[in-house]
């Protein structure tokens, strides 16, 4: 009872199985390329980028759905999940994404490259609230929640709105379709007035959730089966949904409907295709991502590097802003004005460092085209002693009765250490996570190490000295010195 809605809700929210590899396969044949004028990366190298939001101080936040993990389920033929907690919310800054929570739940639909995680992020009053999707008892995790999270200054997480529970005993109008998921797929999370918005893709919801966790629904979108994904607010607190749609995704057949704060529901913006997200520019005009156009009438459906970010010009009309991109899947505007777009929405190799996002000059020449872009060079390459390609640098032998430490699957290797007084330690991080080694004492700080990254102490004065990651307190270790 449980794996066949989960299945069906796969293959409804993204597309035909069959058809899927052919496409991953030909966007991957572009060379990798330069961004054209007017475009800026903010940062690559990312898995699977989703939401993003700025805070009141003007730092970005995003959520990262991960890669799945270890945990590998084979569900049906053709159908396999792989469980984990790589999934993260993270600061984006100078090209690279610094943990500010870990350790969340991801799924990764294998044989389409499909995963669910954290999925947004949004402020309200301040606070930064987390969506993750792909949790409960119909994703096979059944400790685990999908819902609304509080995000603590410590980086813990506090769920607000437990949407694994609620759901079941808040079905659409419309008979639920048959790739219904109990746990539903949740997409996008955005502030309106006092409380928050999230949509439900395969259901066909808009919910409401308000800071003390009560959870209702404000518009039933079920109608038509359009899969409700992206959603924008205005200053006077009406909504604005976007549709993926499912197979085949014909060109049109998407559009962004308006709903009021009291839940009337009326098309703002009709003709487009595939829409992902949907998002208002400073100047109230309504902006959409499509994830691909002019696709086609069998597998594989989506066509590849055709995605578009596009704006309104008028009830059915658009104006095209990018063009040739692969699977756009956010998008928003800086405290500036400037567009970002956060892209793929699937790649091969589980989304491991595929995804990237950018930003576009409002100011530039429009349309853009991406063609031939490919896959941009990761932007945060290491801190110094960093082989920069991705793959730990060699340290050279330490000297005398020194130890090496590894730092891998957020541990240190290992943990406690011996070394007589003169002897140096040294540390490598094989995480694609930022780490430091930081004494608790404050005597050293290996200051931020990205993949590859190194350090090393010589300790001279016999003791007892304990450190940690500053990035992720639950990491400790121990240098004695004799």
């Amino acid at each position: 009872m449980v794996v066949r809605p989960l299945l069906c809700s796969l293959v409804a929210l993204t597309f035909a199985l069959a058809g899927l590899r052919p496409a991953i396969a030909r966007a991957q044949d572009a060379a990798a390329g330069t961004t054209p004028d007017g475009v800026d990366v903010v940062a690559a190298g990312l898995t699977n980028p989703r939401g993003f939001a700025w805070s009141a101080d003007g730092s970005l936040y995003m959520a990262m759905a991960g890669s799945g993990g270890e945990t590998r389920i084979e569900v049906a033929e053709g159908f396999t999940l792989q469980l984990g907690l790589s999934s993260s919310v993270a600061t984006i800054a100078d090209g690279c994404a610094t943990p500010a929570a870990v350790g969340l739940v991801s799924a990764l639909w294998v044989e389409a490259g499909w995963i669910w995680g954290a999925m947004d992020v949004a402020f309200l009053d301040d606070q930064l609230y987390v969506l993750v999707s792909g949790a409960g008892p119909s994703w096979l995790s059944p400790s685990s929640f999908s819902g609304v999270f509080r995000l603590n200054d410590d980086g813990s997480m506090a769920l607000v709105a437990d949407l694994t529970s609620w759901l079941p005993d808040n079905l659409p109008e419309t008979p639920v379709p048959p790739d219904y998921n109990s746990d539903g797929s949740l997409f996008d999370l955005e502030a309106a007035g006092d409380a928050l918005l999230l949509s439900e893709a395969v259901g066909g919801l808009l919910i409401r959730v308000t800071p003390e966790g009560e959870i209702s629904t404000l518009a039933d979108l079920s109608e038509g089966h359009l899969v409700p994904t992206g959603i924008a607010v205005d200053d006077d607190g009406n909504a604005f949904v976007g549709f993926e749609t499912t197979p085949p995704y014909a060109d049109g057949a998407s559009k962004v409907v308006m709903v009021t704060p009291d839940g009337t529901v009326s098309d703002a913006w009709t003709g487009l295709t595939a829409v992902t997200d949907v998002a208002m520019a400073p100047d109230g005009t309504l902006y959409a991502a499509e994830m691909g156009t002019g696709n086609l009438d069998e597998d594989p459906y989506l066509r590849p590097d055709s995605g578009r970010v596009v704006r309104q010009t008028g009830p059915d009309s658009v104006e095209e802003v990018l063009t040739d991109l692969a699977y756009p899947v956010s998008l928003g505007f800086d405290p500036d004005g400037a567009i970002y777009v956060a892209y793929p929405a699937f790649s091969p190799d589980a989304g491991e460092r595929h995804g990237a996002i950018l930003r576009v000059d409002p100011d530039a020449d429009l349309p853009i085209s991406m063609a031939g872009l490919g896959d941009l060079e990761s932007t945060c390459q290491g801190a110094p002693g960093s082989s920069g390609d991705g793959t730990p640098a060699a340290l050279s032998p330490v000297p005398g009765d020194g130890a090496e430490i590894e730092i891998e699957d957020f541990a240190f290797g290992p943990a406690t250490v011996e070394i007589p007084a003169g002897a140096t330690v040294a540390w490598v991080n094989a995480d694609s996570s930022p780490h430091t080694a930081t004494a608790d004492d404050g005597a050293f700080d290996s200051g931020r190490l990205d993949e590859g990254g190194t350090t090393a102490v010589t300790f001279d004065t016999p003791g007892t000295f304990a450190y940690h990651c500053e990035y992720h307190p639950a990491m400790t270790g121990t240098i004695t010195v004799t």
